[in-house]
C-alpha cells in the first residue's frame, strides 16, 4: 500500500515554507542572479491564456491587493524579481499540498468511505508525496540562492507528475472531495511551472580555449 503523506513530510513542507518566507515574504531583494522583474499582473499576463489561470496567478501573487488592504495601488505597481513570484506561487503549492493531506486524514476513518475508495485515496497520496519533494526542492533552491535556475522547470515537472499520478488514481471516484482539491492543487502547481518559464536558464561556463601548439 502506498504510504500517504505522514508527519514527518509536514513538518519538512513547514520547515521549507520558514525558510522560504526569508525570500517571499520579506521587502529585501530575492534575485538569486540576473532575472527580469516585473509587476504582478507583466508577470500574470506574460505566462496565463486563460482567464482561470490569470485569475489564479492574480490572486496568488497580489494577496493584499485581494483582501483589499492598504497601499494595494502601490502594490499593483512594484516591480518584483520574477525569482520572487516563483517563491510564492511555490508557498502557496506546498500550503494546498499539506491542506489536501489534512483533509484526507480527516476522511481515512469515516465508515461511509467505501474500502476501494479509501485505497484510492492512499494511493492518491503516494502522488502528493512526490510532489512535495519536487516542490520542496524548488523552494528550497530559491530560499538558498543554489542550482535555482539550473533545475527548476525539471522539480516543476516533477511536482505535476505527482499532481497527475494522484489523479490517475482518482479518475472513478470524480465525486471525492479529493478529486477536486486534487483539480486545484494540479492548478496552483501549474502555475510555478508557468512562472519558471520567466526565469532565464543559467549560462553555461565558457569553454576554455585550447593551448597553442608549441612552434617546432
Amino acid at each position: 500500500m502506498a504510504k500517504p503523506i505522514g508527519s514527518l513530510a509536514i513538518a519538512a513542507v513547514v520547515t521549507l515554507l520558514a525558510g522560504l518566507c526569508l525570500v517571499a515574504g520579506t521587502g529585501g531583494d530575492a534575485r538569486c542572479a540576473p532575472v527580469p522583474s516585473m509587476t504582478v499582473e507583466q508577470a500574470c499576463d506574460a505566462v496565463c491564456g486563460t482567464p482561470h489561470m490569470l485569475k489564479l496567478c492574480l490572486r496568488t501573487l497580489q494577496p493584499r491587493a485581494r483582501r483589499g488592504g492598504g497601499g494595494g495601488g502601490e502594490h499593483r505597481r512594484r516591480r518584483d524579481a520574477i525569482t520572487r513570484y516563483v517563491g510564492v506561487a511555490a508557498r502557496g503549492a506546498l500550503d494546498a499540498y499539506a491542506a489536501t493531506a489534512a483533509a484526507k486524514r480527516g476522511m481515512q476513518y469515516s465508515a461511509a468511505l467505501p474500502t476501494d475508495e479509501r485505497t484510492a485515496h492512499e494511493r492518491c497520496m503516494a502522488g502528493y508525496d512526490l510532489a512535495v519533494r519536487f516542490m520542496g526542492r524548488v523552494a528550497g533552491d530559491l530560499a538558498s540562492c543554489e542550482t535555482a535556475a539550473a533545475r527548476l522547470r525539471d522539480d516543476c515537472d516533477g511536482s505535476l507528475a505527482g499532481m497527475d499520478a494522484c489523479r490517475r488514481k482518482l479518475f472513478g471516484y470524480p465525486a471525492s472531495p479529493l478529486y477536486s482539491r486534487n483539480l486545484a492543487d494540479r492548478n496552483k502547481t501549474m502555475l510555478v511551472g508557468l512562472l519558471s518559464n520567466l526565469v532565464p536558464a543559467p549560462t553555461p561556463p565558457p569553454t576554455p580555449s585550447p593551448s597553442p601548439s608549441p612552434e617546432t
